[in-house]
């Protein structure tokens, strides 16, 4: 199905039609939102942020009609993505792994015929990277169903190598710390303290391997110039490559520091004063920052570069509440005791939880995201349940 685009006030979105037309047609919609806890929820908190959004903005001054329109979009997106994608994976885990497929090569075919200006600047950084790994983590998941545990290692090994060599640096220590994960935990056993330690040790070894060898690849000017002077540049911040890497999260936390509990509105203005405290933190860390990338923090509201903290700028901290529920309930379900009918699901879901973690806080909404939301919520639903759908839910 063809993708279309609309304008909402302050928004300008591109969103899958496969979506948008589910969202109206799919039967037993609200059945399926009230039969489980879970999305009784989501659905909750999805509400209070709509609720605090449009407080936030009409104590902003903004009017009530752009106000009501501008908080509607982004809870509504969500709520698309989780309830009608995880609707259409009830079922089994099998449903479950090949709906993530389906909608991970939907998204590529979208990103591509709908592309942003990012997308065309870098298509596997800012679009093809993510689908295409959820893509290679349900093959994952099936090569070890199939008793090939060590193709499936290699695999999630020559994806973060390939992240890795494009320049996707966040993705390829994702997967990095996936493979940890999977070489370290079985999901079968009880997590004890001991082996959640066990695995965080694992982990963070595998995160400082990743670094180590990204720092000497990228030495010897294997990677090209650009990835060397950006490699460069960022050791020598204070804070290290998340702050040099993302500046915003300086700003996000003086505007919320400032507006806690109400938010900023939909129109987020940000004084002079606030612009150069941040500014001068920057400096004072290392981060030179151009008068180009001023306007791009600073120009049309406020660039957060961070799911979570934007909707909590907005919308106060009922707008950071459903992002928190939505990690919760993912960390849950990676840590409990998996049942073997459901472990095909548990690559996919490791990968999962680690991608949210980082999106949530260091990157923005893109064009089409309800998809991965949606994929992440089919999976935090499968885990734990038969594999049938529930007698309320025929």
């Amino acid at each position: 199905m063809a993708a279309v685009r609309f304008t909402l006030p302050g928004t300008h979105l591109s969103v899958s039609g496969l979506v948008a037309v589910a969202a109206v047609t799919l039967p037993g919609l609200q059945r399926w939102i009230m039969a489980r806890r879970e999305n009784r929820v989501l659905a909750l908190l999805l509400v209070l942020w709509f609720a605090g959004q449009v407080a936030s903005s009409l104590c902003a001054d903004v009017p009530v009609v752009e106000a009501v329109l501008n908080a509607l979009v982004f809870p509504t997106l969500v709520g698309v993505g989780a309830f009608v994608l995880s609707r259409l994976a009830h079922g089994s885990t099998s449903r479950v792994v090949g709906l993530a497929v389906l909608a991970s090569a939907a998204y590529c075919v979208f990103l591509t015929i709908s592309p942003t200006g990012y997308f065309e600047q870098d298509p596997w950084k800012y679009g093809l990277g993510v689908p295409s790994t959820i893509i290679c983590f349900a093959a994952v998941g099936t090569l070890r169903r199939r008793g090939h545990p060590a193709a499936a290692l290699l695999l999630v090994a020559g994806l973060a190598a390939l992240h890795l060599f494009l320049g996707f640096r966040s993705l390829a220590a994702i997967c990095v710390v996936a493979l940890a994960v999977l070489i370290a935990r079985r999901p079968d056993r009880r997590l004890t303290i001991g082996r959640a330690a066990l695995t965080a040790c694992v982990s963070l070894f595998a995160l400082w391997l990743c670094a180590t060898a990204y720092s000497v690849v990228v030495e010897r000017g294997w990677l090209g110039q650009e990835q060397y002077d950006k490699q460069h540049y960022q050791s020598q911040v204070q804070g290290g490559y998340l702050v040099a890497s993302r500046p915003e999260m300086m700003m996000s936390a003086e505007l919320i520091t400032e507006q806690p509990l109400l938010g900023r509105g939909a129109d987020v203005v940000v004084s002079p004063q606030e612009r150069q405290d941040v500014v001068m933190e920057l400096y004072e860390r290392g981060v030179n920052i151009s008068l180009g990338q001023q306007r791009r923090l600073f120009d049309n509201g406020t660039n957060s570069h961070s799911l979570a903290l934007a909707s909590w700028i907005r919308g106060g901290v009922l707008g950071f509440l459903p992002w928190l529920f939505i990690l919760l309930m993912l960390y849950r379900t990676v840590l409990r005791r998996w049942q073997s009918r459901d472990q095909l699901l548990y690559p996919l879901a490791v990968f999962m939880t680690l991608l949210m973690t980082w999106d949530f806080f260091f990157s923005p909404w893109a064009p089409g995201y309800e998809i991965v939301l949606g994929i992440a919520w089919s999976v935090v639903l499968a885990v734990g349940h038969p594999n049938r759908p529930d007698r309320t839910e025929s």
